[in-house]
């Protein structure tokens, strides 16, 4: 193409990187542009954008330098294979807010749309102090964002990414919060099919958040979608065997695996493919060596034994059974230091005796062992 900027080099070189036009499709566009005339002008003349689609993603670089009516965007805070999220602030009430940006090359496919939206209405539906506020999802410019509550902090990953650990204590009471969570998406219905910690925000104030819904479904639900879904260095057996009908205990094994990379500093399950993870997490039993080299107690082994079972029987049933283990076995001691006014238990406490928990049994039906 004659005379092509900077700028319009690097778009078609992000249309190109994104799927958008092939190689050999964009070398016939620049030899059959004009001098003078734009590269979007360009593309839309050969037919390959809607009339006013390819300026629109010039002028937002393809989706990384979102464009907005209300929002005026601070910066990026993170991305992932289907959305980013920016820090912006709302031009009407001055608030700040995290926007979950729909990728652009996402949007162009429908079922990956719909279930964008589907995942934001839901978030704008539900209501818990261990999730994180949707406010309203919408489309700007062609653009399809969902507007979120913005939490300062990290996520458990970015801490286990430094090569850090959690302390026994801290990473049980994050497991607490996360099971009361739980139970109430499971009082909605709901099987989140995604826990890990990249999904938990911590803002460092005692109380932890998840933030994506994005593989939520109804308990017991069986379509093309609830095939082999979520992370594998952290989904259940059920799960890596593409199983439909999941329900609470998928969720409850992923929470257990957490809770081993949040304590050990390593994943459960780990290997060279995403195939030879989901074989282990089908078939191969749960290390405790580096539990015993680390001195972690045999009360922790217990809750991750049981919460990790390969057999979904011997796993706890439900959330609010692990909700009441946990508040047995540690009482008091879960209770964060300080926390918002009215944030109460989904669960409410039943008066019992504290007992040392059992040694994790060793057997054809022990609890097991797991894994994105």
């Amino acid at each position: 193409m004659m005379g092509m900027n900077q700028a319009e080099g690097e778009f078609l070189a992000l249309l190109v990187h994104k799927g958008f036009l092939t190689e050999a499709r964009a070398r016939v566009v620049m030899g059959e542009s004009r001098e003078g005339e734009s590269l979007p002008a360009c593309l839309e003349k050969a037919g390959l954008f809607p009339a006013g689609e390819a300026q629109r993603l010039f002028d937002n670089r393809v989706g990384e330098n979102p464009q907005f009516a209300r929002y005026d965007i601070q910066r990026e805070l993170g991305s992932g294979a289907t959305a980013y999220v920016f820090e912006a602030t709302d031009k009407k009430d001055g608030g700040s807010y995290a926007l979950k940006v729909l990728r652009e090359e996402v949007a162009r496919w429908r079922p990956k749309l719909e279930r964008f939206v589907e995942e934001a209405q839901l978030l704008c539906r539900l209501r818990h102090p261990g999730l994180v506020a949707g406010h309203r999802v919408a489309r700007d410019k062609g653009t399809v964002y969902l507007v979120m509550d913005l939490i300062s902090g990290e996520t458990l990953e970015d801490r286990l990414l430094r090569g850090e650990r959690y302390e026994e204590l801290d990473a049980l009471r994050i497991v607490h919060q996360i099971a009361q969570c739980l139970a109430y998406l499971r009082s909605e219905g709901l099987v989140h099919r995604d826990l890990k910690p990249g999904n938990v925000m911590d803002p460092g104030n005692g109380r932890v958040q998840l933030i994506d819904l994005g593989f939520a479904v109804q308990i017991g639900e069986t379509d093309e979608s609830s095939t082999t879904v979520g992370t594998v260095e952290y989904i259940a057996p059920e799960q890596a065997r593409g199983e439909g009908g999941l329900d609470a205990r998928a969720d409850i094994y992923s929470l257990g695996a957490t809770l081993y990379h949040l304590t050990v500093g390593e994943l459960p399950f780990a290997g060279e493919s995403n195939q030879e993870v989901l074989l282990k997490q089908v078939m191969a039993e749960l290390s405790s060596e580096r539990i015993r080299e680390l001195n972690l107690s045999p009360q922790l082994h217990y809750f991750i034994e049981k919460m990790m079972a390969k057999d979904r029987t011997i796993r706890y049933q439900a959330p609010e059974e692990l909700v009441l283990d946990l508040e047995e076995k540690l009482g008091n001691e879960l209770v964060p230091e300080a926390g918002p006014e009215g944030d109460t238990p989904i669960v409410q406490r039943r008066p019992r005796h504290r007992r040392d928990a059992p040694t994790p049994r060793h057997g054809s039906k022990r609890p097991g062992r797991r894994r994105r």
